[in-house]
């Protein structure tokens, strides 16, 4: 913990508030979600999505949950607006570094469960969805891919207000400014979330009728400077939330399962700092160096059982070092034809404890790692390597994991890619201690698979398909069983084959169009059975259209086909479509008014058996620049 994080929090809120005007930045005139050339090669050879700053704005959502349903290859859960979210990347979850804000891992609610309503797009600049092995995972180690945040920085001068109001008692609000001076640039953001009206987390067919209320509070403070050879950056992010929360109870059929909860609560608490700092040795050597901490403390009471409340008492802590050199080699006067050798030495600390597991209540898992990539262009031939040691002190020593990857172009305009590779990662130690859904015998996870891929790229228009197949050995995630009413963390088997097809076209100057599309099989090879909780089909369809200057309207229809939620597959949750749609009125240069609606066919399937949908929502809001 900081001490003096209060004192940080007021001076964050009162300087926000103080901050200066600015104009505004252009938006652009659609959703841009591609790959995009990079100077690094293994970032070129896979089917990346970015989302720019403007990007992010014109997606029109309050949170991370609205963004990645526009992602192929992603899948998200949810059972009301504010509560965690269930989420994976080509079906597998991870516990520590699925996301990653300024290159810092952070931590999940609990197995497979990211609390992603924490995280609002105004306080980010680009967001990064990495799927499939290798590529510049940084301090990831999950098995499907990662996400990586990067926080917001605001040009000197300049300052935003937006506020946002709509169903179920929803009022959100974000102010930030930037300060420059000779000591570098700093942004500051504060923002303030309630929902007064939420809908009940457990189910209406469990009997549930009584609301689950939020409120969250989050701020950002962000510095950099410049120098003539490289920089510095550091950010400092937190956010605190109270949710009311229902847990396991007897239901009316006298068998147990989520049910409401008039006491049940949940606080969260998390912290996220880092310093980096980057240098230019000489014209063909980049050093760069990262220090990041992150904390994430739970607590409350859920459950309405006999023998009393369950205790979501947790608090995790990471504390990372980052040490990473590039060294370029030349093979001709051609800026692109080079060898690029990679080099890095990484060291994480874990620590978890819960005051209320007398058994267990600590532990700590120390990993140091060695890392060599190695990356080829020459031509229209890439190529990367790389291999990666992990040392865990709690995991029986080393475990040596790589991965490789080949592309032509074959135009400029297109590219085709292999890759494949293993993976290997322990539960974190918020997995293994959290009292309620966690387990202290989870195995450590590992894969090895690969993928083929092809991209088309000009000018407004993209297509891309990848396939690919996955082993995955000792996969963790949230079990349903049924016969008891319980669910717990367990490992399990499974074999996923997947596509992944994005494309967007642009019809004319004012109106465009995108589409993505997800199949995946995923079955336990040793009993055949369907992987639980895994859709085999899942798309999203949107129109953003200009009807006039200041005007846009978006459209977008999303889809999830049905699943099994019980590993002995008895019980399936049908499938569901969703309809959201977005206007927006440039009412001045400074001036933006946003009116959204959001699952307003009133679907109201749930995403998790024995828990609630939320319904039809409306929200309108003002951004203001200046």
């Amino acid at each position: 913990m900081f001490p003096a994080k209060y004192f940080s929090w007021c001076a964050l809120l009162a300087i926000a508030c103080n901050s200066a005007s600015a104009d505004q930045e252009p938006a652009l005139p659609e959703v841009v979600v591609e790959a995009e050339s990079r100077d690094s090669v293994a970032a070129q050879l896979g089917q990346d999505a970015e989302f720019k700053r403007a990007n992010l704005d014109a997606v029109g959502k309050a949170d991370l949950n609205g963004v990645f349903r526009s992602i192929a290859g992603v899948s998200i859960s949810q059972s009301n607006a504010n509560t965690t979210s269930g989420l994976q990347l080509r079906g597998a979850s991870g516990g520590l570094g699925l996301i990653n804000l300024d290159g810092v891992p952070l931590f999940n609610s609990f197995v497979g469960y990211f609390p992603l309503s924490h995280y609002p797009l105004d306080l980010f600049d680009n967001l990064k969805v990495t799927r499939g092995v290798g590529g510049e995972r940084d301090s990831s180690r999950t098995l499907g891919g990662s996400i990586n945040l990067s926080s917001r920085q605001i040009k000197p001068g300049k300052a935003f207000l937006h506020s946002e109001a709509g169903s179920y008692g929803t009022v959100r609000n974000h102010l930030g400014g930037g300060i420059g001076g000779d000591l570098g640039d700093l942004t500051l953001i504060a923002g303030r979330t309630d929902i007064f009206e939420g809908v009940s987390q457990a189910g209406p067919q469990n009997g549930a009728t009584e609301r689950d209320n939020f409120n969250m509070s989050n701020g950002l403070l962000r510095w950099n400077k410049e120098f003539s050879r490289g920089n510095l950056d550091s950010s400092l992010y937190f956010v605190r939330t109270h949710e009311g929360m229902d847990g396991p109870g007897i239901l009316p059929n006298r068998k147990i399962g989520w049910s409401d909860d008039l006491n049940g609560f949940v606080n969260q608490e998390t912290w996220v700092a880092q310093t980096h700092g980057s240098y230019q040795v000489t014209d063909n050597w980049d050093s760069s160096l990262r220090m990041g901490f992150t904390q994430d403390q739970q607590s409350g009471w859920i459950g309405t059982l006999p023998r009393g409340p369950l205790s979501m008492n947790l608090t995790s802590q990471l504390w990372l070092g980052r040490w990473e050199n590039s060294h370029r080699f030349a093979f001709n006067q051609q800026q692109q034809d080079s060898v690029r050798l990679i080099w890095a030495f990484e060291s994480q600390q874990q620590h978890a404890e819960t005051p209320l597991n007398s058994s267990n209540f600590a532990l700590t898992n120390t990993l140091i790692s060695p890392l060599l990539r190695s990356e080829i262009e020459w031509g229209n031939w890439l190529a990367s390597s790389e291999v990666r040691f992990d040392h865990y002190d709690q995991y029986g020593g080393g475990h040596t994991v790589f991965n490789a990857s080949s592309g032509w172009r074959l135009n400029p305009e297109m590219l085709i890619w292999a890759k494949g590779g293993t993976a290997y990662r322990p539960p974190a130690v918020n997995e293994l201690l959290h009292s309620v859904f966690g387990s202290p015998t989870l195995k450590a996870e590992s894969s090895v698979g690969g993928e083929i891929g092809w991209s088309w790229k000009r000018k407004n228009d993209q297509i891309s398909v990848v396939g690919y197949l996955q082993r995955y050995e000792n996969l963790i995630l949230l079990q349903q069983v049924l016969s008891i009413g319980s669910i717990r963390a367990a490992n399990m088997r499974a074999d996923i084959f997947g596509v992944e097809l994005q494309a967007k076209h642009a019809w004319n100057s004012v109106l465009s169009s995108g589409f993505n599309y997800t199949f995946m099989e995923a079955h336990d090879p040793q009993t055949d059975k369907k992987t639980p909780y895994r859709a085999p089909h899942q798309a999203q369809v949107w129109t953003e259209w200009h009807a006039m200057e200041p005007v846009s309207l978006r459209v977008d229809m999303t889809f999830r086909s049905d699943f099994w939620v019980d590993p002995d597959n008895t019980v399936r949750l049908d499938s569901a479509p969703r309809l959201n749609a977005s206007i927006n009125y440039q009412v001045t240069p400074k001036l933006r008014l946003n009116l959204r609606g959001e699952n307003i066919n009133n679907q109201k399937t749930p995403d998790f058996y024995g828990f609630n949908y939320v319904g039809a929502a409306v929200y309108g809001g003002a951004y203001l620049e200046w």
